[in-house]
């Protein structure tokens, strides 16, 4: 039996997350019916099916990592011939056995800002949070560690017209967000959005630096901080690396995620098009 892990991608959409529910339709169910479905794998347990985290509904992927074993000789676009449009294996790698996708060398999250926002106030809220911090309060869950490491965190301000008139020119005029790209090795449950939530806090003025510090540096007795999670729509798990593998991306299958991305695209121009045909005649009408 060979094992292979498999870096997948994901619209987060029209999922109710990854994790499996019950009769709710998520990114990890929708993988296992159609590996089974092609004689991937039988039984989980023999497989050794894992997964190197979950996402919430909403969150969207470029590099969540699955891993199993089977007798047969993985295609990934026989597979992602089968999967739906909003989901698509991108990459692969042969792993050893006791190879466990949960524990990676790096993640990396991408969070995007629509507000216009005062940059250089993220940048050094970035700088706080860089290192090894108690994340008590950026989780919902009480763990046996909340200890965590930030790597690393780039914000830059992205101009995408320039690219949309020339890929899209039938667009609309897009918005110009901020990425925040987050680095590290592990994540809290929440984690990345309820730091989101701070980031914006500071960057508008509604909390200072040192507010900052002292959410990351809770004492033993204090009570957890409220912090209201941001949205999962603009958040999206952008890749995860582990130490001595290297995962070979295939050229058809991302061309062909690409390819259904900007037919969504298409789509969403014509909902937003009836919307604003909608507010104009709305409009038209009150007048008449």
């Amino acid at each position: 039996m060979k094992r292979t892990a498999l870096k997948i991608g994901y619209v987060g959409t029209n999922f109710h997350g990854f994790q499996r529910q019950p009769d709710l339709r998520t990114v990890e169910e929708e993988l296992i019916y159609h590996l089974r479905k092609l004689d991937y794998i039988d039984d989980l347990k023999k497989s050794r099916f894992r997964i190197a985290g979950r996402t919430d509904a909403g969150v969207h992927s470029l590099g969540n990592v699955i891993s199993f074993q089977s007798e047969k000789e993985v295609r990934v676009n026989e597979i992602n011939n089968f999967l739906p449009d909003d989901i698509q294996i991108l990459a692969s790698a042969p792993v050893r056995y006791a190879f466990k996708p949960r524990y990676a060398q790096m993640r990396q999250y991408r969070y995007m800002l629509f507000q216009d926002l005062d940059v250089d106030k993220l940048r050094e809220c970035a700088e706080v949070f860089n290192g090894t911090h108690d994340f008590t309060n950026f989780t919902k869950r009480f763990q046996k560690t909340t200890t965590r490491t930030i790597d690393d965190i780039k914000i830059s301000k992205v101009d995408l017209d320039d690219y949309h008139k020339r890929e899209f020119p039938n667009l609309h005029d897009t918005l110009s967000p901020i990425f925040v790209d987050i680095y590290g090795e592990s994540f809290l449950w929440n984690m990345v959005r309820k730091m989101m939530r701070v980031f914006v806090d500071v960057a508008i003025g509604k909390m200072d630096l040192d507010e900052v510090e002292r959410l990351l540096n809770p004492q033993e007795d204090e009570p957890r901080a409220y912090i209201k999670v941001m949205e999962p729509d603009y958040l999206i798990l952008m890749d995860i690396q582990y130490d001595g593998i290297r995962f070979r991306y295939d050229d058809y299958a991302c061309e062909r995620f690409r390819r259904n991305l900007v037919d969504s695209l298409t789509d969403l121009q014509r909902k937003y098009a009836i919307r604003e045909s909608m507010i104009k005649s709305l409009k038209d009408l009150h007048e008449f």
